[in-house]
């Protein structure tokens, strides 16, 4: 077997050619060691969502030889519902993993504070008191979202408040499980979309991150043309472009 462990998060991040969404997305401590294979390397990892699955990254070719050697091995844990791999690669991973459905996806980061922009003084701190009315926007506009209000600690969610005093926009800042700031949630109700109010809270809760713990990161669809222009005007920047699947049967016997 060539397959090479990964039992430490320095070992991972080194085999993954310092790779910045390895650094500052997974936990500094593996709960699940990581395997190599030329320059692909996997490790399971948890989810915004709690969920265990299979992060891969690399180039297709090395990809597919790592995923192949895992499965073959049946070295994956049971526990593992879905993959995550570097955009381009996903055949490879299918060509050894039953695949089901799922969605394709951007990460990406800022390292410097946007300058304020208009609409930021309509900003208001939510509370656990508005949560009723955050989960209903989310539902509304938003479906979506992997946001889940007040459900993990050290969230900081904001709002814009519009006539009437219904809450029209909103997100979130909250440790990530690797300990770093990201953003969820970023919601603008269907009749104030175009208004700035999806930027506004992007650029407060991005500024209020970088200057406490020197970055922020966040997680969009890439479908959403419009998102990616609000976070890139706001100096985000560092793509990583994934395809996210859910295993149609058991990963492997581990």
């Amino acid at each position: 077997m060539r397959l090479r462990p990964l039992t430490t998060h320095a070992a991972l991040l080194e085999a993954s050619g310092d790779d910045t969404f390895v650094r500052y997305d997974v936990p500094a401590t593996l709960e699940h060691h990581g395997w190599a294979h030329g320059s692909a390397v996997a490790v399971p990892r948890r989810s915004h969502l709690r969920r265990l699955g299979l992060l891969v990254l690399g180039p297709p070719a090395d990809v597919e030889q790592l995923v192949g050697e895992l499965a073959d091995g049946s070295l994956l844990p049971r526990e593992i519902g879905n993959v995550t791999v570097s955009a381009g690669a996903l055949e490879a991973v299918a060509a050894h993993l039953a695949l089901g459905e799922g969605n394709d996806w951007e990460w990406m980061y800022a390292a410097s504070p946007p300058d304020p922009v208009q609409a930021e003084d309509r900003l208001a701190e939510l509370t656990e008191d508005d949560e009723p009315e955050i989960r209903r926007l989310l539902a509304h506009a938003n479906p979506r979202t992997d946001a889940r209000p007040f459900e993990y600690p050290g969230q900081t969610w904001v709002g814009v408040r519009g006539p009437g005093r219904r809450l029209v926009a909103c997100g979130v800042r909250e440790p990530s499980l690797a300990g770093y700031p990201i953003l969820a949630g970023i919601t603008v109700d269907q009749a104030h979309r175009g208004t700035g109010l999806g930027r506004a809270v992007t650029a407060y809760l991005t500024r209020a991150a970088v200057l406490e713990a020197g970055l922020c990161t966040l997680g969009m669809y890439s479908d959403n043309d419009v998102a990616r222009g609000v976070y890139t005007g706001l100096g985000y920047g560092d793509i990583h472009r994934w395809s996210s699947r859910r295993l149609a049967r058991p990963a492997g016997g581990a």
